[in-house]
C-alpha cells in the first residue's frame, strides 16, 4: 500500500510562526501553497531550527536592481543602511530572468500594462546583481527588520513618500526606475529567497547569517557591488541626455527622433512595438539604458482601476496587531 508521509521538510509554520512572519491573513493563505515559500521554509527550518523565527524577525532582505548598479547608487544606499541601523550580515550573487521577476512581483505586477512588462524584462534581466541580508540593530521586539526597512524605502510614487525615504535619497528620475527592492515582511523574505537562489545557495546564505550574525560584512558588500559596477557602463538617467545620445547614435531617423522628443514631454504615448520600431534596444550602437530612460516616459505603465493584489502590512499594522494581542 502506498503511504503518504509528512517529513520534516514538509512542515509549515504553525500559528505562532505565521504571526511572526506576516500580519496578512491573505498572505498566509497564499504562501501556504506557494512552491517557493515551501521550499525555502524547509531550508530555514533545517538550517536555523529553533532560531528561525527570532532571526527572521531581526533581518531584512535587499537587492540592487540593475538600474541601481547602472545609476551608481550603491554608496548612497549602503550609507543609508548604516545611518538607519542596518548592518550587512550576508551576501549572495543573483540574476533575475523573465520568469523569476514575474514570480517575485506576482502580486504587484497585475497593475502593469503588457508594454511595461516587456520593458521590465529588458530592465531587470540586464545584469547580474547582489542580494544582501541586513541585521536590524534597532529591532524593538515588535516591528521586524524587513518591515522597518520596507517603510524606510518609501513608495515608488514620489508624492507618497517623504524626503527621508531611501528612494528620495537616491533621487530616481521617475517611479519606474527606482534602483532597489526590499522584502516587505519576513514571510516575503522567505519566499523571495526561494525565488532568487537555488537550494545550495539558500542554505549557504542562511548558514552564513547564523554564523556571522554579529559580524559586519559591509566591506564585502561594497567590494562586490564595485566589482559588478566595473563590468557595466554607468548612466546618468537624464532624459535630455538620453535623447541626445540616441540621436547621436545615427540609428534613428529625423522623424523618429521628433516623435521621441514630443512623446517624452507629455504626448499621447506609444506602444512598446512602436518604440522598438523607431529604436532597438538590441542595437549595439544604442545604449540600452538610454532606451529604457525614454521608454519610461513614453510607454503607458499602469492599467487604470487596478491595485496590487496583496498589499503589504506596514509598521502601523504590526504595532496595532501587537497591541490587540496584548489586550486579549
Amino acid at each position: 500500500m502506498f503511504m503518504h508521509r509528512i517529513t520534516t521538510a514538509d512542515q509549515m509554520p504553525d500559528d505562532r510562526g505565521w504571526r511572526a512572519l506576516t500580519r496578512s491573513p491573505r498572505k498566509v493563505e497564499l504562501f501556504s501553497d506557494d512552491l517557493y515559500f515551501r521550499e525555502c521554509w524547509a531550508d530555514v527550518d533545517d538550517v536555523l531550527g529553533d532560531e528561525a523565527l527570532g532571526l527572521l524577525s531581526r533581518v531584512a532582505l535587499f537587492n540592487f536592481k540593475p538600474d541601481g548598479l547602472v545609476g551608481r547608487r550603491s554608496d548612497r544606499t549602503l550609507d543609508f543602511f548604516e545611518e538607519h541601523g542596518f548592518t550587512v550580515v550576508g551576501t549572495a550573487p543573483m540574476r533575475l530572468n523573465r520568469n523569476s521577476m514575474r514570480e517575485v512581483w506576482r502580486y504587484d505586477w497585475n497593475v502593469y500594462t503588457t508594454d511595461r512588462l516587456a520593458l521590465c524584462s529588458l530592465m531587470h534581466s540586464a545584469t547580474e546583481t547582489v542580494l544582501l541580508m541586513l541585521r536590524d540593530n534597532r529591532y524593538d521586539g515588535v516591528i521586524p527588520g524587513a518591515v522597518r526597512l520596507s517603510d524606510l524605502k518609501g513608495s515608488a510614487d514620489p508624492e507618497a513618500r517623504g524626503p527621508e525615504a531611501l528612494r528620495s535619497v537616491l533621487a530616481p528620475p521617475n517611479r519606474v526606475i527606482n534602483f532597489n527592492h526590499v522584502a516587505d515582511e519576513p514571510a516575503d523574505l522567505v519566499r523571495e529567497i526561494g525565488i532568487f537562489l537555488d537550494r545550495a545557495q539558500r542554505r549557504t546564505l542562511f548558514e552564513e547569517v547564523r554564523r556571522d550574525f554579529s559580524a559586519n560584512l559591509a566591506d564585502r558588500a561594497r567590494s562586490e557591488v564595485k566589482r559588478l559596477e566595473a563590468l557595466i557602463p554607468g548612466n546618468d538617467f537624464d532624459l535630455d541626455g538620453a535623447l541626445d545620445r540616441l540621436e547621436a547614435s545615427g540609428r534613428i531617423s529625423a522623424d523618429g527622433m521628433r516623435r521621441l522628443r514630443e512623446e517624452s514631454v507629455g504626448g499621447q504615448g506609444m506602444s512598446f512595438a512602436e518604440l522598438t520600431a523607431i529604436v532597438s534596444p538590441d542595437d549595439p550602437a544604442v545604449d540600452r539604458w538610454d532606451f529604457v530612460r525614454v521608454a519610461t516616459e513614453v510607454l503607458p505603465v499602469e492599467r487604470k482601476g487596478y491595485n496590487g493584489s496583496l498589499p503589504a502590512p506596514t509598521s502601523v499594522d504590526w504595532k496595532r496587531t501587537a497591541a490587540e494581542g496584548a489586550a486579549r
